[in-house]
């Protein structure tokens, strides 16, 4: 019994963040909550533990946890890059881009080097309207990207979708194309270059794409999109009975979506 109880105390925060750490990697997440917890418990001020404890509330949905545990992290600890990242994400993903240009802006100053703070700051400006500090961050995400990572390919597409916003068609398909080349299976990736070669009158080529990303896991790009896109083709390549069963499954995934 003593030496239970020993052992008890002898897992102390930082073994119970290990712990989380672990869980959280293999998405078993209520046992990596727990652990989390334990963490915090023994040691309220943690601050990776407090930022891993952000990532899960945002994957559960509980928004206002996830940013009561970042503004504690950066009271703790002002220079912790992954607390200001955090938080700037946040405050993008509830279209709140004013707010997430602060801690944004301290995470690239914290982490130069790091690709995602221009990523999302270059998202943020795109948002606002800023186009030329957009276009400079993109830029600047693509060049610190590591080579062929999902992540690069990710950064890509977001370039390319953005350059098509400016008229610049040729430029946001030479990033889809090599977003396709260091990662093939990406959906979102086919279909933006599908949309740029429909954008250049090559429409049999974007069908070939846009099919291809049918068959692709979904991420960002969902099924409907898809559909409405190769319906849209069919009809210009004058194959109706193919545009029509397109249509079909449009319509058949939206109405799925409002139920």
């Amino acid at each position: 019994m003593i030496w239970f109880l020993a052992l008890q105390l002898a897992v102390g925060p930082a073994q119970h963040y290990q712990n989380a750490k672990q869980d959280f990697a293999r998405q078993k997440f209520s046992e990596a909550v727990s652990e989390v917890d334990s963490a915090l418990h023994e040691d309220p001020y943690m601050v990776p533990a407090l930022v891993l404890k952000a990532r899960l509330a945002t994957f559960a949905h509980r928004l206002d946890v996830a940013k009561s545990c970042l503004i504690t992290a950066i009271t703790a600890d002002p220079t912790s890059e992954e607390a200001q990242f955090y938080l700037g994400v946040l405050f993008y993903k509830q279209n709140d881009f004013n707010s997430a240009l602060s801690p944004l802006l301290k995470a690239q100053t914290l982490s130069p080097e790091s690709p995602l703070p221009a990523f999302y700051l270059a998202m943020t400006y795109q948002s606002l309207g800023d186009e030329t500090k957009a276009l400079e961050l993109y830029q600047r995400a693509e060049d610190l990207s590591p080579g062929k990572s999902a992540l690069s390919a990710e950064i890509l597409v977001a370039y390319g979708k953005f350059l098509f916003s400016l008229g610049r068609v040729q430029d946001g398909i030479r990033k889809d194309r090599r977003a396709i080349e260091i990662n093939p299976e990406s959906r979102d990736a086919h279909y933006e270059f599908a949309k740029g070669l429909d954008q250049e009158g090559d429409f049999k080529g974007a069908t070939v794409e846009g099919e291809r990303a049918l068959t692709l896991p979904a991420l960002d790009t969902s099924d409907a999109q898809i559909h409405y896109l190769l319906a849209t083709l069919y009809r210009k390549l004058n194959q109706p009975a193919l545009a029509k069963a397109h249509l079909e499954k449009f319509l058949a995934a939206q109405q799925a979506t409002s139920r």
